[in-house]
C-alpha cells in the first residue's frame, strides 16, 4: 500500500535530486567531477534531516579531491553502464569501490566532512550516475527486507548503515534486471510503500 506523506517526500526530494543533477551538467565537461561545497549543499538538501557542513571551504575543498578522485575512477570503470547492465564481476568490483570511498567518511581519517555521512555520500555518487549507484535509504532498505529489528537503534535510525550498501546493490540489481527498469523507478516503488513498522517499533 503506497504512503501517501512518503510520497509527497519523495516528490519534493525529487526536485532537490533533479535540481543537482542540472547543476552537475552545467559544468564543464573537464569539471563535472571537480566536487565543491556547492555540491555539498545540493546533497544537503536533497536529503533533509539536521546535518550541516561544520568546516570552512577551503579545508572542505581540500578533503573534496579525494572524492572526486574516485567519481573519474567509477567513471573510467563502468562508463556510462547501468547496474542492471554489470556482469557479476563487475558488480562485485563496483561494491569494492564503492566501499573504497565510503572510507572516505571514517572518522579517523583526513578525509573525513564533519555533517557530511554514508547516505549523503551515497546520494551524491547517485545524483552522478543515477542509474548506476543507488542512495543508501532507511525506508528503502526496511522495504526490501534486509533490515532485521536489533539494526534499528532507539531513535529508527539504522545502525551501520554502511554495511548494508552490497546487499541494497545486488537486490537492485536483481529487480532492474528482472523487471527491466532503472534502479530510480525501484527507488520510488520501495520508498512509498508503507514501512514495516514491526521492524521500527
Amino acid at each position: 500500500m503506497i504512503d501517501q506523506k512518503a510520497l509527497t517526500q519523495w516528490n519534493k526530494a525529487s526536485i532537490s535530486y533533479n535540481n543537482y543533477q542540472e547543476y552537475i551538467n552545467k559544468k564543464e565537461f573537464k569539471k563535472i567531477y571537480k566536487l565543491t561545497i556547492i555540491d555539498l549543499l545540493y546533497i544537503s538538501n536533497f536529503k533533509g534531516g539536521n546535518a550541516s557542513i561544520h568546516e570552512e571551504e577551503k579545508i572542505v575543498l581540500d578533503k573534496l579531491k579525494a572524492y572526486s578522485k574516485k567519481l573519474i575512477e567509477i567513471k573510467k570503470k563502468f562508463k556510462n553502464k547501468s547496474l542492471s547492465q554489470l556482469t557479476k564481476i563487475e558488480t562485485e568490483n563496483l561494491i569494492s569501490l564503492i566501499i573504497s570511498i565510503c572510507v572516505l567518511t571514517n572518522k579517523e581519517t583526513s578525509t573525513k566532512i564533519d555533517g557530511f555521512s554514508d547516505s549523503y555520500l551515497s546520494a551524491l555518487l547517485s545524483a552522478h550516475f543515477p542509474n548506476l549507484i543507488p542512495i543508501l535509504d532507511r525506508r528503502i532498505l526496511i522495504n526490501l527486507n534486509l533490515v532485521q529489528k536489533n539494526d534499528i537503534d532507539k531513535s529508527g535510525q539504522i545502525k551501520n548503515i554502511r554495511s548494508f550498501y552490497p546487499a541494497l546493490i545486488l537486490e537492485l540489481r536483481e529487480l532492474s534486471q528482472k523487471r527491466n527498469i532503472n534502479i530510480r523507478e525501484i527507488d520510488k516503488e520501495l520508498f512509498i510503500q508503507e514501512i514495516n513498522k514491526e521492524v521500527i517499533n
